[in-house]
């Protein structure tokens, strides 16, 4: 009996996991959760914190290749050093990539501003890429790592750079 058991679990761990045939065209909604490193060049800054937003986009496939837009908007309680905080970004995205593993790995690019109440506001480019794994039909699971870039913030002589990681769930349409 124990063997049997044995047995069964076994074969149950060694079953792959149900794999979704996707179709990546249309409209998708969801909410990501992260956080964040920032380095600050020109001052001895550095800083991190938390940030929860939500996203929407739209992807078209064309084969095994899959591109699209996507905008979204997180609520960030980012502090750089004791005196500055970074209360919202906002980003535009361009994404392109393909199917891998069951999966879509993506590459990503656009623009991004950020608020700061003792900085003022400003505009940057960012960079990254990710990964989205179909949990259901209509729900995606993915991650994504993006690399922010502010030359000169609000016509200062401060460099910033910041590395956000994002956990993120979505909801096809």
């Amino acid at each position: 009996m124990k063997l049997h058991s044995l047995i069964a679990a076994a074969a149950l761990a060694a079953a792959p996991a149900a794999v979704f045939a996707q179709d990546w065209t249309g409209p998708y909604a969801g909410f990501q959760i992260g956080g964040s490193d920032i380095d600050v060049d020109g001052a001895p800054l550095t800083g991190d914190g938390p940030s929860y937003g939500v996203f929407a986009g739209y992807n078209i496939q064309a084969g095994n290749l899959v591109y699209g837009g996507e905008f979204d908007y997180d609520t960030t309680e980012y502090e750089i050093g004791d005196t500055v905080e970074v209360e919202s970004t906002t980003r535009l995205k361009g994404r392109i990539g393909s199917e891998v593993g069951g999966g879509l790995l993506y590459g990503t690019a656009g623009i991004v501003w950020a608020t700061s109440p003792q900085l003022g506001d400003d505009d940057g480019y960012l960079f990254g890429v990710g990964y989205d794994f179909p949990v259901s039909d209509n729900m995606i699971a993915g991650a994504e790592i993006l690399q922010h870039e502010f030359e000169e913030y609000n016509g200062g002589a401060l460099d910033v750079s910041v590395t956000t990681f994002k956990a993120r769930v979505a909801f096809n349409f």
